[in-house]
């Protein structure tokens, strides 16, 4: 809830009960509604599990009202697939916007760190203006939790044409951290913009 409060207000919950996936896996179906900072109003449904040590969840959400079950039907299709953690080999061009991403990251300039982002940048709803406040401010963002070490891996890459499809994870460390935490990529999609890669987001 305190993270749906920095994107939303009027945040209601409307059900919140176990569940099960395809392979009886226990899990958790919460279904939400809010008004997002643009004054839109938002439905999603959230599904979590655990495997392992991880929590894995997955947030649906509509701006057309309530959450129908072609929605559900897409959360609980995921799965997990064997071998999709492994690191990937991806062009030298690619890796080194990644690793200069992570070292602008661990320098904690916002300025710079922007400049790896498309300005035609959209992902779930969010462009880059709204990712700026985040970094900025945000007390779950890199920044704010002071990150030390910001090393990118990719497991996924689709080339595209002029854009690519990246996935992958994230393992960063705070000051004072005893131990790097392993963090999804998130931003899923790069697009080259005058000779530079930079990140898309999650839009067609």
């Amino acid at each position: 809830m305190p993270v749906w409060a920095q994107v939303s207000t009027d945040i209601k919950v409307l059900s919140d009960k176990p569940s099960v996936l395809k392979d009886g896996t226990p899990a958790r179906e919460v279904e939400v509604e809010g008004i997002g900072k643009s004054g839109h109003k938002w439905n999603g449904v959230l599904l979590a599990t655990k495997k392992g040590m991880a929590w894995v969840s997955i947030l649906l959400t509509d701006s057309e009202g309530k959450i129908g079950e072609g929605v559900r039907k897409i959360a609980y299709s995921l799965a997990f697939l064997p071998g999709r953690e492994e690191p990937v080999i991806v062009p030298p061009d690619i890796r080194a916007f990644l690793d200069m991403y992570g070292t602008d990251m661990v320098s904690h300039d916002v300025g710079a760190i922007m400049g790896h982002f498309s300005d035609r940048f959209f992902q779930s709803g969010l462009n880059k203006a709204f990712l700026e406040r985040f970094f900025r401010s945000d007390p779950t963002s890199p920044i704010q939790r002071n990150v030390i070490s910001f090393e990118p891996t990719v497991t996924v890459f689709e080339p595209r044409g002029d854009r690519a499809y990246i996935d992958g994870f994230v393992m960063e460390r705070a000051k004072g951290g005893a131990s790097p935490l392993k963090a999804p990529m998130v931003f899923q999609q790069i697009i080259k913009e005058h000779g530079e890669w930079r990140w898309f987001g999650s839009q067609k």
